[in-house]
């Protein structure tokens, strides 16, 4: 059993040199291009991070230095602004410069600064030392306003997070995943919530009498989402992200290092965005570039982020339907677009055999809905992700409907046409389902009938693009539940009743079979893996009185559902982050 207590460093680096701000003029805002220091100007920067206004704190000291101006030469006395209310300012403006309102004024009696600052002009510079004693849960910034007589030298601020103390079991991030106990994801909405809250879901896997063995619900979390969008300049595809998810990019420290201290691996999620482009239509000619490219902005958003993976969704692309509809550099649907992609991000994302699961930051997953999950059925039924291009050759299924789309047409004849027999071949080999960690089913009203990926039909036995079917139990997860919330006046706060209310005998409720048959059918096919959507805040009291988190008891309602016996518990433990208000209860 092990307590932690986390303080994180990062430097947030801003586009041009800060200039030094005039009394009454404290800016605390991202320079503007084009305005840095003239050389004989002071300067109280960070060493060897000059361009940067914003630290985060590692240990208990920060030290930073007065450095003459390349053509300056003068005796410099300086102190620091004390005044509270500047600071209270200051930290104001800082909320706002990052985005979020987190941020409080460190406590005066939390830090110690020199009382002044001397450099003879004799000197190019000298050193400032910042000592910071915190030990307070929070997130908190330390303004910085150096001041020689009435000059402002520059301004500097200190960030400090300490996360909150917990006692798991730190064992369990490698514990292999069962029927029983799979892994678990938590798609959230980073418009609409705080990623936090997912670190504070706790399971008992024996009940609350072997308090020993708790560790977190969650073994994986979902940034939902970053986007594909087209860049009409350089023609190509490239990752955006909105105001909600770049808050959570930008402030790492703050909102994803918490989970993973406890183990929780925390991916992204990318998804088309109506623009005519997604992992369907990447264009597989000249010499793939697109896609390296694509693959390549991908993997280098995981590494600068610190991220644990991605998850790739594919809706909403507005994919051209006929050539009339297609743009520069948007092809319709084309075949192998999506295991190209893949195939590129694994080689720079790759899987080293034997790794353990604590160690893995190249996580490739996939939300199995649109063109390219492989569904034969349903209004989509497109198949792309598989390697069975005989049953689009054939005509068979969907590939032979009268009212068969264009786009649709174009690829049955793209794939029957002989000269592109080579670049099939190619496809054949690249077996997706082997390259992807996880795939989730897409259908939260009705397991995995809807969209038959698991193939068991087949007369070679393989699943998705020639996975295995006992590979396909530990990365293939087929309950799936959409667990949106509501408020009701009466009823109080309870789950979207089109996602999750079931049939009653009298025609009420949508969902086309009880949760208890989706999870029976995740039990009978030895699934080890299942994914939850849009798990919410849920506020601690509703209308004045005390609430309890409606999805404590959903989750163990799961666990039973899926055979397990030994009473497993959750509970929601520490802070209950609101900073970011669901609709519902707006």
């Amino acid at each position: 059993m092990k307590l932690y207590k986390s303080l994180y460093l990062v430097v947030l680096c801003v586009s041009a040199i800060f200039i030094g701000c005039k009394e009454d003029n404290l800016t605390a805002e991202v320079p503007e291009a084009g305005n840095g220091r003239l050389v004989g100007d002071l300067q109280f920067v960070l060493p060897g991070e000059e361009n940067s206004i914003s630290h985060r704190l590692s240990g208990e000291e920060i030290v930073f230095e007065l450095r003459q101006g390349k053509n300056g030469s003068r005796d410099v006395v300086a102190e620091f602004d004390d005044s509270e209310e500047t600071l209270a300012e200051l930290t104001k403006k800082y909320a706002d410069f990052k985005g979020i309102s987190l941020y409080k004024l460190l406590d005066r009696d939390k830090y110690t600064l020199p009382e002044s600052v001397i450099m003879n002009k004799e000197q190019t510079s000298v050193t400032i030392s910042i000592k910071i004693n915190n030990q307070d849960d929070g997130t908190y910034v330390l303004p910085l306003v150096l001041k020689s007589g009435d000059e402002e030298v520059g301004l500097q601020f200190v960030e400090i997070v300490n996360s909150e103390a917990f006692n798991i079991d730190m064992t369990w991030v490698d514990r292999t995943p069962t029927v029983e106990e799979p892994r678990i994801v938590a798609i959230v909405e980073a418009t609409e919530n705080d990623l936090r809250n997912i670190g504070n879901y706790m399971l008992y896997p024996y009940g609350e009498s072997q308090p020993e063995k708790k560790r977190p619900l969650f073994d994986m979390a979902v940034i939902f989402s970053a986007n594909v969008n087209f860049d009409e300049f350089s023609c190509k595809p490239v990752l955006y992200y909105n105001e909600d998810v770049k808050r959570i990019l930008d402030n790492i420290d703050i909102f994803v290092r918490p989970l993973q201290e406890k183990g929780i691996k925390v991916l992204l999620s990318i998804m088309p965005n109506h623009q005519g482009i997604g992992f369907s239509n990447l264009d597989i000619s000249n010499d793939r570039k697109m896609i390296k490219d694509f693959a390549a902005d991908i993997s280098s958003a995981v590494s600068k982020y610190g991220l644990d993976g991605v998850m790739f969704d594919d809706e909403y692309a507005d994919y051209p339907a006929s050539l009339e509809a297609v743009q520069p550099g948007r092809p319709m649907i084309q075949m192998g677009s999506f295991h190209f992609l893949i195939k590129e991000l694994r080689d720079l994302m790759p899987y080293v055999e034997g790794q353990q699961w604590k160690d893995r930051k190249n996580i490739i997953t996939m939300y199995n809905i649109g063109y390219n999950s492989n569904s034969r059925t349903g209004e989509r039924g497109w198949c792309l992700f598989s390697n069975d291009f005989d049953y689009i050759k054939n005509g068979d299924g969907k590939w032979n409907d009268d009212d068969m789309s264009e786009s649709r047409k174009a690829v049955r004849e793209w794939v029957k046409n002989p000269e592109n027999q080579l670049v099939l071949d190619e496809l054949s080999e690249i077996k997706v389902g082997e390259l992807l960690d996880y795939v989730w089913n897409a259908n939260y009203q009705k397991a995995d009938n809807y969209n038959q990926s698991n193939e068991e039909n087949r007369p070679d036995g393989t699943w998705i693009a020639g996975m295995d079917a006992e590979v396909a139990k530990q990365k293939f997860g087929v309950a799936s539940f959409e667990m949106s919330l509501e408020a009701d006046q009466y009823e109080g706060i309870r789950h979207v009743k089109i996602y999750w209310e079931e049939p009653d005998g009298t025609g009420s409720g949508t969902r086309t079979e009880p949760k208890g048959e989706t999870l029976k059918t995740q039990k009978e096919s030895g699934q080890t893996s299942m994914i939850t959507f849009n798990v919410q805040y849920v506020p601690d009291t509703w209308k004045d009185s005390p609430f309890t988190n409606i999805y404590l008891q959903d989750y163990e309602g799961f666990f039973k559902g899926l055979g397990n016996t030994n009473s497993p518990v959750v509970e929601f433990e520490g802070t209950n982050y609101d900073t970011m208000t669901p609709s519902y209860l707006r």
